[in-house]
């Protein structure tokens, strides 16, 4: 009796080329393992980020900084107060060691550039406790402490960004910090890496 063949057999020999059948075969006999590796990536790559996040916290030196006043109709929002510092705005004369082309010479310069990561020189203020803002370039400093940053035009008084621009409170106590603000009376303490990472540990 001659053989039959189902539109199944056809469909199965003809599914594909054999070098995916094998590979297929190959998951199948390893797919426990496979799992495991998923799961232990996914896992690695959420202990970097903490790592990464961590790092000023375990390896900076905590410094202060003077918080600047922001306009009180863009005070708090939401559960977080938005912090502003002597060097967050683009310098008049411009970032150093960066030529804007003549072609971007207009408002579309912000564009070009956005997330360019700058260097803030940061200096040691007369009261011996905090700092200040110093030099702002594109080119990492060779001594003396520092902030890494990008630019990132914003309406909250924040061209360049360090990752220390917004406290977190509980919802409701943020009246008291945003007095203390604009009155020039706030102060942030960060930890700051060698390599110009910062973290915000507080205000006060």
């Amino acid at each position: 009796m001659p053989e039959v063949k189902t539109p199944y057999d056809t469909l199965h020999r003809f599914a594909g080329p054999a070098w995916f059948g094998r590979l297929a075969d190959w998951i199948r006999r390893h797919r426990r393992g496979l799992l495991a590796a998923g799961v232990f990536f996914q896992l690695a790559i959420l202990a970097a980020m903490i790592v990464i996040h961590a790092t000023p916290f375990i390896f900076g030196d905590r410094i202060l900084l003077n918080v600047l006043p922001v306009d009180p109709r863009d005070m708090f929002r939401g559960d977080y107060v938005v912090l502003t510092y002597d060097f967050s705005r683009l310098p008049p004369g411009g970032i150093q060691g960066l030529s804007i082309p003549s072609r971007w010479q207009s408002r579309s310069q912000d564009s070009w550039l956005e997330d360019r990561t700058v260097y803030v020189s940061l200096v040691p203020e007369p009261d011996g406790k905090h700092y200040r803002g110093g030099e702002v370039s594109v080119h990492r400093p060779t001594t003396g402490r520092y902030l890494k940053g990008r630019f990132a035009r914003s309406s909250d008084g924040n061209d360049l960004r360090f990752g220390i621009e917004a406290f977190y409170v509980e919802e409701g106590q943020g009246l008291a910090l945003e007095r203390l603000r604009n009155t020039s009376q706030l102060t942030a303490e960060i930890a700051l890496t060698p390599w110009g990472q910062a973290a915000l540990c507080g205000v006060k």
